[in-house]
């Protein structure tokens, strides 16, 4: 846990903070720093990591050996969180708004860590401690398709709740209305 949430945690300390967060109110006193739909969010993307994990495991244990089985679910779970990373860039602005380079130490960490990722399936001596076996394409590809989503369905939701709150700006803005 250390080595594949370590790097990535580190690096979004490191982010840039959100354009225009002096403009927004502060909280209030007695709100929680984790509201409820932040609560939702990581409810529904930690169900989809956990039932996603599962499921991977148990695709490939039915169709192929027990192996394969860990060493997909294995990878699977650190490549589903390391997209999840880049939905915690912001927890409002849409990644077109943050900009995908804006945090290199991000990227770095990220690559890295997948990097690690790639080295525990393919290097011997860690395929014997890790207990890993080679993937091929295949294994990988689905493993991909299924962690998309994290990413992809996260930053659909922050951008029409940005371009939502856009709108209800532009409409109360007094300078608009002149």
């Amino acid at each position: 846990n250390l080595v594949t949430d370590g790097m990535t945690a580190v690096a979004l300390g490191l982010e840039p903070v959100e354009k225009g967060i002096m403009q927004r109110p502060p909280r209030e006193v007695h709100e929680p720093v984790l509201n409820r739909g932040g609560m939702l969010m990581i409810l529904i993307l930690g169900g989809y990591i956990g039932i996603v994990t599962l499921w991977l495991f148990h695709h490939y244990q039915t169709a192929q050996t027990l192996g394969v089985a860990q060493t997909v679910a294995f990878t699977g779970i650190i490549v589903l969180e390391k997209m999840n990373v880049f939905n915690f860039r912001s927890l409002r602005a849409p990644m077109s708004v943050v900009g995908i380079f804006s945090n290199l130490w991000v990227i770095g960490a990220w690559i890295l860590t997948i990097g690690l990722q790639i080295c525990a399936v393919y290097v011997p001596f860690l395929q014997r401690a890790l207990h890993t076996v080679p993937l091929g394409w295949k294994e990988w590809g689905l493993i991909i398709v299924m962690a998309l989503p994290v990413f992809i369905l996260t930053e659909l939701y922050k951008w029409y709740r940005w371009h939502q709150t856009l709108k209800r700006k532009c409409i109360t803005s007094p300078s608009m209305t002149r």
